[in-house]
């Protein structure tokens, strides 16, 4: 469970790194498992070299979803972010070699000032040591928050161009912080939150894991139909699953996407 003083972290930043959340053996399985769950999504074994990124990627591995969702080194840090009535909104499993992509150019998943005041969540579980200098996540602290949200919206507005400037630098040049992990540790950040990756070196393969607070709001609807629809068709392993803690992450989840679809977004 998360500490006053990484409460007040995450609050003020926007991000938390939690070493070692996972133990080697457990970290050893979470990469097996990562393996099996690939070759099962694709139909096939996928060779050494080959990209991809899979969506669904852990709800139907009992074992990924008690270590990675149930378990309170997760499922109990995201209740202290997000409230008791939190809700699950997906999970990915991607490689990458970088072969010309060595770049993810500073954004905000979910950027704008009217997304500021409705949480939504992401875990990383890097299974490569992450440097640097080698493509670690990187991310400015504190862009969740008006008024440096704000004055980054130029940073959103070039994230598709080929080879975009930043207040005249480069991306590798703009002010952050690079958080370096090894295989074992978490990365909880707002979706928020300015981030990007340079450097990307090699093999790398990471678990992402999404909540959210559970939508209050039409806005909160609307936003997350919007960027997340997929959330309201949550997997059919979660929908029919037993557990009552799955249960309360994917309660109502289908009745609500009726209501957001027929939602402008602002």
């Amino acid at each position: 469970m998360l500490t006053d003083e990484q409460l007040s972290y995450f609050d003020t930043f926007g991000f938390l790194r939690l070493k070692q959340l996972f133990t080697p053996w457990e970290t050893a399985e979470i990469t097996r498992a990562a393996d099996e769950s690939t070759k099962a999504e694709l139909g096939r074994e996928v060779p050494e070299g080959e990209d991809f990124s899979v969506g669904g990627f852990i709800e139907g591995h009992p074992g990924m979803t008690q270590l990675l969702v149930l378990d309170d080194r997760i499922y109990g840090t995201m209740r202290q972010l997000l409230g008791d009535d939190m809700i699950w909104s997906g999970s990915e499993g991607n490689r990458g070699f970088q072969t010309g992509h060595t770049a993810h150019h500073w954004h905000a998943d979910r950027p704008g000032l009217r997304e500021l005041g409705f949480l939504r969540l992401k875990v990383m579980l890097y299974l490569e040591p992450m440097r640097k200098e080698q493509g670690a996540f990187r991310v400015i602290p504190g862009s969740h928050r008006s008024p440096l949200h704000e004055a980054l919206a130029t940073f959103q507005q070039a994230h598709g161009e080929a080879d975009p400037t930043f207040f005249g630098l480069s991306g590798e040049d703009v002010p952050c912080h690079a958080v370096e992990t090894d295989p074992g540790d978490a990365v909880v950040f707002t979706q928020s939150l300015f981030h990007g990756v340079y450097g990307k070196t090699g093999r790398r393969r990471y678990i992402a894991l999404k909540f959210a607070a559970r939508p209050t709001a039409d806005e909160h609807l609307a936003s997350l139909y919007k960027w997340s629809n997929y959330a309201f068709q949550p997997d059919p392993a979660f929908v029919g699953s037993d557990n009552q803690r799955i249960q309360g992450l994917v309660r109502g989840l289908a009745d609500l996407g009726e209501r957001a679809a027929g939602l402008p977004y602002p």
